[in-house]
């Protein structure tokens, strides 16, 4: 496995790694979105607050619904988090961020996310200068991030494996927060599931014998999306993922009383195909799947083999996890993809102020290092 042997540091490790890391000259292009998501400037304050030399350059990303949406008023937290986020890079000496903006659905209402996501790094000139690249995911949509990152690590990868002496590196960063993911909602979803750009299972012919099997990894508030990716599959087994251990060690138990109805109600799920995670690792998810994979691929494999296709449900640590295992097993030619439901805007519970407080002290940082010196030589 490319990821047999990793670099994760979180929560109370996370700042001893940068501290440490950046004690070396380091140039850095850091990459975040930035919407209303209380988490969006946790990472980069931490990091940046670090007092170190090299270049520290900041590229952030704004979503709009569409063309229209551009001109219509922004919202409150946003603008607080973009006062948050200018403040905080002119107190610390840096330079401003630049923008990039993503829209979301076209003039004739359909999806471009994966067309614009890919713009946000075009080539490898655009990260010429620089020997470190971060990706803050923490306030990215899922839509917007996997496409960012499979450009990187295709960028990164070509000029690692062809540069020889200079090396770039890929971290990914994001605060977790399962209580802050529970009081987030959407405002509306795509009306069909479809593939993650550049992550599409092939579709099987009818002259075809290959088995669909579906891996959901079930998080908070995503039913809906749930019930329209189901809709569009076919599978002889669902095989759920359930976050354990967890820091809620009831947050499993509650997940199946909210997806129990539609999951018991479907022939092709058994209790038995129920996998657990660890909420905190998105190797241990990324490991999982890679043996559920290869599980089914030789179980199949008397019968042409099977389609598998993943549904990252869930926080974004573990869908990092799951876009890990798909990006290589597409790679070893297995027929594997991501499908997902768009959602075209977010909001906050409206009880949200009341609880600000207690929510926001729950913020936990990572560091997921992907690509460069670590794995040079490997």
């Amino acid at each position: 496995m490319r990821w047999e042997n990793y670099i994760l540091r979180s929560d109370e490790k996370f700042m001893p790694f940068w501290n440490e890391y950046l004690a070396q000259p380091r140039d850095i292009l850091y990459i975040m979105g930035l919407g209303f998501d209380p988490r969006s400037v946790v990472g980069i304050s931490n990091i940046y607050g670090v007092k170190s030399t090299g270049l520290r350059d900041t590229l952030i990303v704004r979503y709009y619904k569409n063309e229209k949406d551009k001109f219509s008023s922004t919202h409150p937290k946003v603008v607080e988090n973009l006062s948050t986020l200018t403040d905080f890079l002119l107190a610390n000496g840096h330079a401003s961020f630049t923008e990039k903006d993503v829209i979301f659905r076209s003039d004739e209402d359909t999806s471009i996310t994966a067309l614009q996501s890919g713009g946000i790094i075009a080539s490898t000139s655009d990260i010429e200068q620089y020997s470190d690249i971060i990706v803050d995911i923490s306030a990215m949509p899922r839509s917007v991030f996997i496409p960012l990152i499979v450009k990187l690590l295709m960028l990164i990868d070509g000029h690692n494996a062809t540069s020889g002496a200079t090396v770039k590196n890929l971290h990914i960063v994001v605060a977790e927060n399962p209580s802050l993911d529970g009081k987030i909602h959407d405002n509306g979803t795509d009306e069909e599931a479809d593939y993650i750009h550049s992550l599409r299972a092939r579709e099987i012919s009818k002259y075809e014998d290959q088995k669909e099997v579906w891996i959901p990894i079930l998080g908070e508030n995503q039913e809906e999306q749930f019930a329209k990716i189901r809709k569009k599959l076919s599978p002889v087994e669902t095989c759920p993922i359930l976050p354990f251990p967890s820091e809620n060690l009831r947050r499993g138990d509650n997940l199946i009383n909210k997806y129990g109805e539609m999951l018991f109600n479907d022939a092709d799920f058994e209790t038995k195909n129920i996998v657990y995670a660890d909420e905190g690792n998105p190797f241990h998810v990324y490991r999982l799947l890679n043996k559920t994979i290869e599980r089914y691929n030789r179980s199949f494999q008397i019968l042409e083999g099977c389609k598998i296709v993943v549904s990252a449900l869930s926080s974004k640590l573990l869908t990092v996890g799951a876009f890990l295992s798909v990006y290589e097993q597409k790679t070893l030619g297995k027929n594997v993809g991501i499908m997902h439901v768009e959602s075209l805007e977010h909001a906050l519970d409206d009880d949200y102020e009341t609880v600000k407080n207690e929510v926001e002290k729950n913020h936990k940082l990572f560091e997921i290092w992907l690509a460069g010196e670590p794995y040079i030589g490997l």
